[in-house]
């Protein structure tokens, strides 16, 4: 059976019965629902220990099949749970929903619904609008399919964010310039014509170093990364080291470590398109930067700070 349109009401109940029967994640216990302009959910994190939650939920947009909703607010209702505890149980929650096709990034949540109802053949639909109204989800969906034999098939995968681009190869970029632009014109222009075609890579220090200047002015760029920089340009302008050396671990980092460990932050941290406007160079450089970063980082000392920060990250954010 086939329709064109329709229109459905979802209460706090009816989600209720829709995370039991097609999402259920073991150890996640979702105790109540309940739906105003957010949707507020409470529930218990069981994983050795109990943690008992509450999330608001807002809805952003919808598009390409996939739902985006923000989390508004979230807390732990147990007062006495350690940070360290109440980060680990929520990462392992935001794990195990990935598998169901609802995945966290950022403060966001998205739900690739057609992957959540993979396994429900009988039915199958588009969603066309999605919104909060008089303590309901209201949702607009076409192109209809029912098949009261469980005889809809699919063939959904989960969208594969490891490959996706945030830019295309042949886009053009407003490159930024500033004095440094102009300098590094003169230098090039002073070069003998047999080596300017290597000035990209004699100039890469002084272009990394603006890149880096560029980066800390720059409104797009998160200001975690931007206090990794900070810290890292004052470790570096330090004459003696912060860290004593016979400290096991951590005392062997040195300046190059450091400076290769906030590189590569930068690389994974802001979006491609902001890095190639900021930086001086031609683009393909920025590419050839990424892969020496990621190589200096695997096996050099700057993977103890990246082990480091890690840690760290695990214990203050969410």
């Amino acid at each position: 059976m086939n329709i064109t349109k329709i229109k459905v009401s979802l209460t706090g109940e009816d989600l209720l019965s829709i995370y039991s029967e097609f999402v259920s994640v073991e150890g996640l216990e979702v105790k109540d629902i309940k739906i105003n302009d957010e949707i507020s959910i409470t529930g218990r994190l069981n994983k050795g220990f109990n943690i008992d939650f509450l999330v608001n939920l807002k809805f952003e947009s919808y598009e390409e099949n996939v739902i985006k909703v923000e989390i508004t607010k979230i807390k732990v209702l147990n007062i006495g749970v350690l940070k360290i505890i109440k980060n680990m149980a929520i990462k392992y929650l935001l794990k195990s929903l990935k598998e169901k096709g609802i995945i966290y990034n950022k403060g966001k949540i998205e739900i690739e619904y057609k992957y959540v109802l993979k396994d429900v053949p009988y039915i199958d639909f588009d969603i066309e609008n999605i919104f909060c109204y008089l303590g309901s989800i209201n949702v607009e969906v076409s192109n209809v399919q029912v098949s009261t034999a469980g005889l809809i098939k699919k063939d959904v995968q989960l969208i594969d964010r490891s490959v996706a681009k945030d830019y295309e190869e042949d886009e053009e970029f407003t490159k930024i310039e500033d004095c440094y632009t102009i300098g590094r014109g003169k230098i090039k222009e002073k070069m003998p014509l047999n080596v300017q075609k290597y000035s990209d890579y004699i100039l890469i220090i002084p272009d990394i170093v603006a890149l880096i200047y560029r980066l800390l002015k720059d409104k797009r760029v998160p200001v975690k990364t931007k206090i990794i920089i900070s810290s890292v340009i004052c470790y570096i302008a330090v004459p003696s080291d912060l860290i004593p050396d016979n400290i096991p671990f951590i005392g062997k980092i040195d300046d190059i470590a450091v400076v290769f460990f906030a590189l590569n932050k930068i690389i994974q941290d802001v979006p491609a398109k902001v890095i190639l406007e900021n930086w001086e160079g031609k683009n393909n450089i920025v590419s050839v930067l990424k892969t020496l970063a990621q190589y200096v980082t695997d096996f050099t000392r700057a993977k103890n700070v990246e082990t480091i920060y890690g840690i760290i990250d695990e214990i203050v954010s969410i």
